[in-house]
């Protein structure tokens, strides 16, 4: 066995996946040390080398050297890859990949210069002219084929990709009433709060009265939101039957659908136009990238 080689072939491929010691030693169940001392002369046990190839996107041969070891089916690759990982990472991860891969596939973006952010947090103090005391830390790009939208930081990362139809997006947009209903539902006095405690419990059917109570609003207005937000198709009604008689309980049609719904209308109120917030993203966002380089 090569030793020297092994460990040479390990770091080469770890780079070009973009990792560092840390997380290689993580997805195969062993210490930064002993990645640091496979890449410094070392060898890593031979039960190892699978999961390590896995891990690197590559073939057992790889990693000693041989041609032909690059693994060619990219599904099968990424498979691995993901099982390889903890559970709770993997969307997030996945979102990272994503993004990755979008720096390479988007020419146009709409920033000045292509970067892509993984930032501690989604948001960015701002002034008070947003109307909000933070924005959204934004990851976005385009072309004439469509958009790239999402945010990439560890606390809420997400990836959105929408390729601009034939016939246009407005062909899957709703109908004006449609929306001049979901609208005024959200209007109502009561109704966002109402949203707001339905989206923070997600299961379970409500009568108003708890409703009323968990979101801090008076029933009449209470009764009177779920009953729009019903009828603009964000909840569910149902009848249960009670001693006293039977009780209306709501909740939420489709959690998928409203939590996208409130993200993105908080993406359109507060633009991404500013040069203020633009220039104060990317400092961030090189700063981050400069620290993890060092450490990495």
């Amino acid at each position: 066995m090569e030793i020297s080689l092994i460990g040479s072939q390990i770091q080469k491929f770890r780079k070009q996946r973009g990792l560092t010691q840390k997380e290689l030693g993580e997805a195969v169940g062993v210490s930064t040390q002993a990645v640091s001392q496979w890449e410094n002369g070392g060898a890593p046990d031979v039960a190892l080398l699978p999961a390590i190839a896995d891990r690197l996107g590559v073939t057992v041969d790889a990693l000693f050297g041989r041609e032909g070891g690059q693994v060619r089916d990219m599904s099968d690759t990424f498979i691995q890859w993901l099982r390889s990982l903890p559970e709770k990472d993997r969307l997030s991860r996945i979102t990272r990949l994503l993004w990755d891969a979008a720096i390479y596939g988007v020419s146009d973006p709409l920033f000045d210069t292509p970067w892509i952010a993984y930032p501690e947090k989604g948001e960015i103090e701002v002034p008070s002219l947003f109307g909000h005391g933070k924005a959204l830390l934004r990851t976005m790009a385009g072309t004439d084929s469509g958009y790239l939208l999402g945010i990439g930081a560890e606390d809420y990362s997400y990836f959105g990709v929408f390729p601009e139809p034939e016939e246009g997006y407005e062909r899957y947009f709703l109908t004006d009433d449609e929306y001049r209903t979901l609208f005024a539902a959200l209007a109502l006095p009561g109704a966002m709060e109402a949203l707001r405690y339905l989206c923070r419990s997600r299961e379970g059917l409500y009568a108003p009265a708890v409703t009323a109570q968990g979101a801090g609003i008076p029933l009449p207005e209470t009764e009177q939101a779920l009953e729009a937000l019903t009828q603009a198709h964000l909840l569910v009604k149902e009848q249960i039957t009670m001693p006293e008689g039977t009780v209306s309980v709501y909740a939420l049609r489709d959690f998928s659908g409203v939590v996208p719904l409130l993200t993105f209308a908080r993406w359109a109120w507060q633009g991404h136009g500013m040069n203020l917030v633009g220039n104060l993203m990317r400092e961030k966002c090189f700063e981050k990238g400069a620290a993890g380089d060092e450490k990495a």
